[in-house]
């Protein structure tokens, strides 16, 4: 999310958007950082993405889904309106390794988005890879092969 901020407000025009992604984080950093980072700003909607830099700290897809139902209901507590747009986790060539570990998670965060309204999955992962090799598309990835 972090890289995405020179433009972001131009991709998501009209909202009105309160960049928050910084580097580095995970689930558990959403979850601690919630009071400042969502909840202070009164937010209709969130945008999120964690759980790429969980899963490659070894951190389970079980644990993930725990620590996302957990943000869910920090944020429903202060802001019992307030809808999540969860993007999935995304494959990429410098992790291929833990993609099933992902794909795991992705599946627990997509049933959790479906039994609440005010969340949405939003499967950004399956256009991330090749139709014919089901890998990583390159031509999508800055040098780094993970952003």
């Amino acid at each position: 999310m972090r890289l995405w901020h020179r433009t972001i407000q131009a991709d998501l025009t009209p909202l009105t958007l309160v960049p928050r992604g910084f580097g580095g984080s995970t689930m558990m950093d959403a979850l601690y950082y919630a009071e400042r980072l969502v909840i202070a700003s009164r937010p209709r909607a969130v945008l999120l993405y964690e759980g790429d830099n969980d899963i490659a700290l070894g951190i389970t897809p079980a644990m993930v889904r725990r620590t996302f139902d957990a943000l869910v209901a920090k944020i429903h507590q202060a802001l019992p309106h307030t809808r999540l747009y969860v993007l999935a986790i995304k494959p990429s060539i410098a992790r291929w390794t833990v993609w099933p570990e992902m794909r795991a998670a992705n599946r627990l965060l997509k049933n959790s988005c479906e039994s609440n309204p005010l969340l949405t999955y939003i499967d950004v992962a399956s256009l991330m890879l090749s139709p014919d090799l089901g890998r990583p598309r390159p031509e999508i990835f800055t040098a780094d092969s993970l952003h």
